[in-house]
């Protein structure tokens, strides 16, 4: 028959034809039930249904590879699977190898009887799906903490934000005042008092302006990223037409710098609620950041894709890799640190990816850098293809400890069994 989308299904394998049809005939109202005649089949049907199988009920004895044989392999194939073995007498001590090994979550002798082996199937179906809520919640729990860091980081952004702004601004407004005042490149009688070579005053003033510039900029990015400031979601906005939109801003920089821009966006993508120029400002920062550090004749790729994330929420995954240098000594998480640069050069402020880090997060989203496929630093932004307020941590615990009341009823329903 085939299986209902909403249930788990059970997998029995046995050579015999008529105990398959017997199988199928006494338990396919109850669940959906599939039927292999050997291992050979059974692992055809698994691989192909990962997901679907909950529970696998083999008999030992079978022409080629073995009961316990194959419900090692599926073991292997998924952790989670509940394993059944249907043996004779004969094969005890194979049985207690095989249940001393964890191989086996239960056995049975032959022939079994439909009443008690329904009972079995309900607690091994029960157990499954109790270890499959138990790996969502572990995966969410690592979502969550990992939510938890980032929303500690972003406030301490903000706080480092409204002080580096309030305090530097001040200062520099008097240096900004002191520079504008004093006497330029026309002024005769000022630069006739010195000696020598006057390009040197006019150097300097002309370096003095660039570097507060930069610092003023500097200042700019902070405070973009500063919570306060991020506004609220807006409509559903094109990912791939604001990415091409940004990067038109960038292409020539790119071109003259002989780094190759690749992105591989599909029209088709769905659309993601973002602020809308804040998610502009974010890829700003991101192929500022990139065109930064990258050399002439490196690459960076851009991919742009549905996925899942750790907690099983549907995400919009976009991957930047580039093969551009990274310091050997520093972990890849440093690259959001504040004031972290990845080169030496006087253009790389190492305030960007903080910047970015922000945005990402206040839409719910997560950012992450690691080691690439192209030798060098791959970041990859999550962003919820719906929109979703930031991991709700108490509602977790919640999640969490009524899972475990569940678990500890289901453990004792096995036990009794």
């Amino acid at each position: 028959m085939k299986p209902s989308e909403h249930h788990t299904a059970v997998l029995y394998v046995d050579d015999e034809p008529k105990a398959r049809q017997y199988f199928v005939e006494s338990f396919e109202d109850d669940f959906p039930v599939y039927t292999a005649a050997n291992a050979r089949e059974a692992m055809s049907i698994l691989e192909a249904r990962p997901s679907e199988i909950g529970v696998l009920i083999s008999d030992q004895r079978m022409p080629g590879e073995k009961g316990v044989e194959l419900l090692e392999r599926a073991r292997k194939l998924n952790p989670n699977l509940v394993r059944i073995l249907v043996t004779a007498y004969s094969d005890y001590q194979t049985v207690v190898e095989a249940v001393n090994s964890g191989r086996v979550f239960r056995y049975l002798h032959k022939p079994w009887d439909p009443d008690d082996l329904l009972g079995v199937l309900r607690h091994a179906l029960g157990y499954y799906e109790a270890l499959v809520e138990r790996e969502h919640l572990l995966n969410l729990k690592a979502e969550t903490i990992r939510q938890m860091q980032m929303a500690d980081k972003v406030g301490s952004m903000g706080i480092l934000a409204e002080g580096l702004n309030h305090h530097l601004r001040n200062a520099l407004t008097a240096i900004r005042a002191f520079i504008d005042l004093s006497p330029t490149s026309t002024d005769a009688a000022f630069l006739g008092s010195f000696e020598g070579d006057h390009s040197l005053w006019i150097e300097f003033r002309k370096h003095a302006q660039c570097q507060l510039d930069r610092i003023y900029s500097l200042l700019n990015h902070i405070s973009q990223a500063s919570p306060p400031r991020i506004a609220a979601r807006g409509e559903d906005a094109d990912v791939a037409a604001i990415i091409t939109k940004v990067f038109s801003v960038f292409d020539h920089a790119y071109s003259e710098k002989h780094v190759a821009v690749f992105l591989d966006l599909d029209p088709a993508t769905p659309q993601i609620p973002v602020d809308a120029e804040r998610f502009q400002q974010l890829w700003r920062l991101l192929f500022t950041e990139e065109l930064t550090h990258l050399s002439p004749g490196d690459e960076l790729v851009i991919t742009v894709a549905p996925a899942l994330d750790r907690s099983g929420r549907q995400v919009l995954r976009i991957c930047l890799r580039d093969n551009g240098d990274w310091p050997a000594e520093e972990r890849y998480a440093n690259l959001f640190d504040p004031f972290f640069v990845r080169t030496n050069k006087p253009d790389d402020f190492g305030v960007n990816m903080m910047a970015c880090y922000s945005i990402v997060y206040l839409h719910g989203g997560t950012i992450e850098a690691k080691s690439g496929t192209l030798n060098g630093v791959e970041i990859t932004l999550d962003f919820p293809l719906t929109s979703s307020p930031v991991a709700n941590v108490s509602d977790f615990f919640q999640s969490l400890l009524d899972h475990e009341r569940r678990w500890k009823e289901r453990e004792l329903e096995v036990q009794s069994a």
